[in-house]
Protein backbone atom coordinates (compact mmCIF):
# COMPACT_ATOMS: atom_id res chain seq x y z
CA UNK A 1 0.00 0.00 0.00
CA UNK A 2 1.38 3.49 -1.25
CA UNK A 3 1.00 6.11 1.67
CA UNK A 4 1.25 10.02 0.53
CA UNK A 5 2.71 11.68 3.17
CA UNK A 6 1.96 15.73 1.99
CA UNK A 7 0.37 16.67 5.48
CA UNK A 8 4.21 16.01 6.28
CA UNK A 9 5.80 18.89 3.77
CA UNK A 10 6.40 21.96 3.41
CA UNK A 11 6.14 22.81 0.09
CA UNK A 12 5.08 26.50 -2.05
CA UNK A 13 1.40 26.73 -3.13
CA UNK A 14 1.49 25.76 -6.01
CA UNK A 15 4.05 22.54 -5.74
CA UNK A 16 0.72 21.47 -3.56
CA UNK A 17 -1.63 22.26 -6.23
CA UNK A 18 0.71 20.19 -8.66
CA UNK A 19 1.08 17.19 -5.82
CA UNK A 20 -2.88 16.89 -5.60
CA UNK A 21 -3.38 16.20 -9.44
CA UNK A 22 -1.16 13.29 -9.08
CA UNK A 23 -3.01 11.85 -6.41
CA UNK A 24 -5.91 10.33 -8.61
CA UNK A 25 -3.74 9.07 -11.14
CA UNK A 26 -1.88 7.23 -8.48
CA UNK A 27 -4.95 5.72 -7.07
CA UNK A 28 -5.69 4.90 -10.55
CA UNK A 29 -2.76 2.98 -11.46
CA UNK A 30 -3.03 1.23 -8.44
CA UNK A 31 -6.10 -0.03 -8.89
CA UNK A 32 -5.51 -1.45 -12.21
CA UNK A 33 -2.80 -3.36 -11.15
CA UNK A 34 -4.43 -6.59 -11.02
CA UNK A 35 -7.13 -5.35 -13.59
CA UNK A 36 -8.01 -7.83 -16.90
CA UNK A 37 -8.53 -6.66 -20.34
CA UNK A 38 -9.51 -8.56 -22.80
CA UNK A 39 -7.67 -11.44 -24.78
CA UNK A 40 -6.36 -10.02 -28.59
CA UNK A 41 -6.34 -12.87 -31.69
CA UNK A 42 -2.85 -14.50 -31.87
CA UNK A 43 -1.35 -18.14 -33.66
CA UNK A 44 1.42 -20.42 -32.61
CA UNK A 45 3.95 -20.82 -35.85
CA UNK A 46 1.33 -21.99 -39.14
CA UNK A 47 2.33 -24.74 -41.99
CA UNK A 48 -0.36 -24.68 -44.69
CA UNK A 49 -2.94 -27.73 -44.48
CA UNK A 50 -2.43 -30.12 -47.15
CA UNK A 51 -5.88 -31.95 -48.70
CA UNK A 52 -8.89 -30.83 -49.98
CA UNK A 53 -11.48 -33.01 -47.78
CA UNK A 54 -11.42 -30.96 -45.08
CA UNK A 55 -13.63 -31.86 -42.03
CA UNK A 56 -14.83 -29.29 -39.16
CA UNK A 57 -15.16 -30.43 -35.46
CA UNK A 58 -15.92 -28.96 -32.15
CA UNK A 59 -17.56 -27.82 -28.99
CA UNK A 60 -20.94 -26.87 -29.22
CA UNK A 61 -21.38 -23.13 -30.16
CA UNK A 62 -17.43 -23.44 -30.80
CA UNK A 63 -18.29 -21.93 -34.26
CA UNK A 64 -17.92 -25.30 -36.45
CA UNK A 65 -20.67 -23.79 -38.59
CA UNK A 66 -19.83 -20.72 -38.86
CA UNK A 67 -16.54 -21.90 -40.28
CA UNK A 68 -18.45 -23.38 -42.64
CA UNK A 69 -20.38 -20.64 -43.59
CA UNK A 70 -17.44 -18.69 -44.22
CA UNK A 71 -16.06 -20.77 -46.56
CA UNK A 72 -19.32 -20.72 -48.32
CA UNK A 73 -19.30 -16.82 -48.71
CA UNK A 74 -22.64 -17.14 -46.13
CA UNK A 75 -21.02 -16.09 -42.61
CA UNK A 76 -22.67 -12.87 -42.52
CA UNK A 77 -26.21 -13.52 -43.38
CA UNK A 78 -25.79 -16.86 -41.02
CA UNK A 79 -23.91 -14.97 -38.09
CA UNK A 80 -27.10 -12.35 -38.55
CA UNK A 81 -29.63 -15.25 -38.33
CA UNK A 82 -28.19 -16.07 -35.10
CA UNK A 83 -28.71 -19.76 -35.08
CA UNK A 84 -26.52 -22.34 -33.19
CA UNK A 85 -26.02 -25.54 -34.44
CA UNK A 86 -26.57 -28.60 -32.04
CA UNK A 87 -26.14 -32.07 -33.45
CA UNK A 88 -24.70 -33.27 -37.00
CA UNK A 89 -26.13 -31.56 -39.94
CA UNK A 90 -24.74 -32.54 -43.17
CA UNK A 91 -23.16 -29.90 -45.89
CA UNK A 92 -22.35 -30.95 -49.69
CA UNK A 93 -19.43 -30.13 -50.95
CA UNK A 94 -18.43 -26.74 -52.36
CA UNK A 95 -15.81 -24.64 -53.62
CA UNK A 96 -14.30 -21.82 -52.01
CA UNK A 97 -11.48 -18.91 -53.56
CA UNK A 98 -8.69 -17.53 -51.56
CA UNK A 99 -6.56 -15.22 -53.63
CA UNK A 100 -6.21 -17.02 -57.31
CA UNK A 101 -6.43 -20.31 -55.77
CA UNK A 102 -10.07 -22.31 -55.54
CA UNK A 103 -10.37 -25.51 -52.97
CA UNK A 104 -12.86 -28.16 -53.36
CA UNK A 105 -14.20 -28.80 -49.87
CA UNK A 106 -15.83 -32.38 -50.09
CA UNK A 107 -18.82 -33.28 -48.51
CA UNK A 108 -19.14 -34.66 -45.20
CA UNK A 109 -20.85 -33.85 -41.89
CA UNK A 110 -20.43 -30.59 -39.32
CA UNK A 111 -20.88 -33.11 -36.04
CA UNK A 112 -22.58 -31.87 -33.22
CA UNK A 113 -20.17 -31.38 -30.11
CA UNK A 114 -22.48 -33.38 -27.73
CA UNK A 115 -20.34 -36.53 -25.54
CA UNK A 116 -21.93 -39.18 -27.44
CA UNK A 117 -20.59 -38.48 -30.67
CA UNK A 118 -17.34 -38.74 -30.40
CA UNK A 119 -17.49 -42.25 -31.08
CA UNK A 120 -19.71 -42.89 -33.31
CA UNK A 121 -18.71 -40.10 -35.42
CA UNK A 122 -15.36 -39.11 -35.04
CA UNK A 123 -13.46 -41.99 -35.78
CA UNK A 124 -15.10 -42.28 -39.00
CA UNK A 125 -14.88 -38.78 -39.23
CA UNK A 126 -11.05 -38.83 -39.25
CA UNK A 127 -10.57 -41.80 -41.27
CA UNK A 128 -12.17 -39.96 -44.59
CA UNK A 129 -10.76 -36.99 -44.29
CA UNK A 130 -7.48 -35.18 -44.96
CA UNK A 131 -7.61 -32.41 -42.70
CA UNK A 132 -8.79 -32.11 -39.24
CA UNK A 133 -10.08 -28.31 -37.58
CA UNK A 134 -11.21 -28.74 -34.65
CA UNK A 135 -13.14 -25.90 -32.69
CA UNK A 136 -13.47 -24.75 -28.97
CA UNK A 137 -14.81 -21.50 -27.43
CA UNK A 138 -11.11 -20.42 -25.55
CA UNK A 139 -13.03 -18.23 -23.33
CA UNK A 140 -14.94 -21.58 -21.21
CA UNK A 141 -11.97 -23.48 -21.99
CA UNK A 142 -9.94 -20.73 -19.71
CA UNK A 143 -12.51 -20.25 -16.99
CA UNK A 144 -14.63 -23.69 -16.68
CA UNK A 145 -12.78 -26.62 -15.90
CA UNK A 146 -15.66 -28.79 -16.93
CA UNK A 147 -15.83 -27.60 -20.22
CA UNK A 148 -12.21 -27.69 -20.66
CA UNK A 149 -12.20 -31.26 -19.69
CA UNK A 150 -15.11 -32.40 -22.15
CA UNK A 151 -12.38 -30.50 -25.07
CA UNK A 152 -9.36 -32.33 -23.67
CA UNK A 153 -11.19 -35.91 -24.16
CA UNK A 154 -11.96 -34.66 -27.74
CA UNK A 155 -8.78 -33.45 -28.20
CA UNK A 156 -6.81 -36.76 -26.77
CA UNK A 157 -9.31 -38.47 -29.48
CA UNK A 158 -7.95 -36.51 -32.60
CA UNK A 159 -4.52 -37.12 -31.00
CA UNK A 160 -5.03 -40.92 -30.74
CA UNK A 161 -6.34 -40.75 -34.77
CA UNK A 162 -3.72 -38.69 -36.09
CA UNK A 163 -0.67 -39.29 -36.49
CA UNK A 164 0.71 -35.71 -38.70
CA UNK A 165 -0.39 -32.92 -36.24
CA UNK A 166 0.41 -30.51 -38.95
CA UNK A 167 -2.75 -32.31 -40.99
CA UNK A 168 -5.05 -30.45 -38.18
CA UNK A 169 -5.93 -26.81 -37.09
CA UNK A 170 -6.57 -26.09 -33.64
CA UNK A 171 -8.93 -22.85 -33.06
CA UNK A 172 -9.90 -21.12 -29.88
CA UNK A 173 -12.44 -18.99 -30.87
CA UNK A 174 -14.76 -15.84 -29.38
CA UNK A 175 -10.95 -14.97 -28.16
CA UNK A 176 -12.97 -11.64 -27.94
CA UNK A 177 -15.04 -12.78 -24.98
CA UNK A 178 -11.74 -14.23 -22.99
CA UNK A 179 -10.07 -11.79 -20.03
CA UNK A 180 -6.79 -12.05 -19.22
CA UNK A 181 -4.09 -10.22 -17.34
CA UNK A 182 -2.43 -7.22 -19.10
CA UNK A 183 0.94 -8.86 -20.90
CA UNK A 184 -0.37 -12.53 -20.33
CA UNK A 185 -1.23 -14.70 -23.79
CA UNK A 186 -4.14 -16.76 -24.22
CA UNK A 187 -2.18 -19.04 -26.13
CA UNK A 188 0.50 -19.53 -23.48
CA UNK A 189 -2.32 -19.67 -21.10
CA UNK A 190 -4.00 -23.20 -23.10
CA UNK A 191 -0.84 -24.30 -23.66
CA UNK A 192 0.20 -24.63 -19.57
CA UNK A 193 -3.00 -26.36 -19.17
CA UNK A 194 -2.54 -28.81 -21.60
CA UNK A 195 1.51 -29.66 -20.25
CA UNK A 196 2.85 -32.68 -20.22
CA UNK A 197 -0.49 -34.27 -22.05
CA UNK A 198 0.60 -36.19 -25.56
CA UNK A 199 -2.36 -34.24 -27.15
CA UNK A 200 -0.48 -31.04 -26.35
CA UNK A 201 1.60 -31.69 -29.65
CA UNK A 202 -1.76 -30.31 -31.70
CA UNK A 203 -1.44 -27.08 -29.96
CA UNK A 204 2.33 -26.27 -31.13
CA UNK A 205 1.22 -25.75 -34.48
CA UNK A 206 -1.84 -24.33 -36.17
CA UNK A 207 -3.52 -23.06 -33.13
CA UNK A 208 -5.32 -19.94 -33.35
CA UNK A 209 -6.87 -17.89 -31.04
CA UNK A 210 -9.52 -16.19 -33.04
CA UNK A 211 -12.82 -14.84 -33.67
CA UNK A 212 -14.69 -16.25 -36.16
CA UNK A 213 -17.28 -13.26 -36.55
CA UNK A 214 -14.37 -11.41 -37.73
CA UNK A 215 -13.91 -10.79 -41.55
CA UNK A 216 -10.14 -9.58 -40.65
CA UNK A 217 -9.58 -12.82 -38.61
CA UNK A 218 -11.12 -15.10 -41.19
CA UNK A 219 -9.52 -13.56 -43.57
CA UNK A 220 -6.00 -14.02 -41.86
CA UNK A 221 -6.38 -17.29 -40.81
CA UNK A 222 -7.38 -18.44 -44.25
CA UNK A 223 -4.44 -17.05 -45.59
CA UNK A 224 -2.16 -18.91 -43.19
CA UNK A 225 -3.18 -21.80 -43.51
CA UNK A 226 -4.17 -22.15 -47.57
CA UNK A 227 -1.97 -19.37 -49.21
Amino acid sequence: MVELLLDTITVPAFQQQEAWIWIPILIAVAALGGALIAAFSEETKTTKLIGKSIGVLGMIGSGKTQFLKNLQGEGKKYQLEGYQGTNKAEYQKFTFKIGDKHYEIKDGIDIGGETYNIKPYYEKFLENKDICIFLFDVQKYKDNSEYRKDTNVRLDFINNHVKDASKCAIIGSHVDKAKIEEGQSIITIVQKLVEGKEYARLLNTNFFAYNLTSEEDMNKLLNKLFL
